[in-house]
């Protein structure tokens, strides 16, 4: 089964914006959003969000991982940003099952010496260093997962 994945790093807040966030952090995201840009009357989004992404074929473990690399040199602002009750960290997972677009492991059979050299969509696990940086910038453990051969049998 093919398998799309990605991750990514977000401070979400009602009332902080992604330049605030930008200028505590000292730090540029990969991506922002404003709130209310969609739809003023509805508020969506319902927050403003300063992110940084890592979408790959590596496994889920190796993009946390390397989110956490980036976010390092600022994880004093960081944790002291995190501290206030109304901002929202948060390290997303996205996973789609069955995506054509996806990655494939190793075939069954398939030697460990050889297999080491396919990607790893299934499994993963965060590392000790991943949930001391959880833990010290209080950042949640979002995961979404989708089956998308639902989309193809329509």
């Amino acid at each position: 089964m093919k398998i799309r994945q990605y991750c990514y790093f977000s401070v979400k807040s009602v009332s902080l914006s992604a330049a605030d966030v930008t200028t505590r952090l000292g730090m540029e995201p990969d991506k922002v959003l404003v709130m209310g840009s969609r739809s003023p009357e509805r508020v969506l989004p319902r927050f403003h969000a300063w992110k940084i992404l890592r979408r790959s074929d590596e496994s889920v473990d190796d993009q946390i991982q390397h989110l956490v690399n980036r976010l390092e040199p600022v994880r004093g602002a960081l944790v002291s940003l995190c501290a206030d009750d109304n901002v929202s960290p948060v390290i997303q997972v996205v996973r789609h099952f069955g995506d054509p677009d996806g990655v494939q492991g190793a075939p069954g059979g398939t030697a460990l010496d050889q297999a080491q050299h396919w990607p790893r969509p299934l499994g993963w696990h965060l590392s000790l260093s991943v949930l001391d940086f959880m833990v010290s910038t209080r950042t949640e453990l979002d995961v979404d997962e989708y089956d998308s051969t639902d989309d193809l049998d329509r």
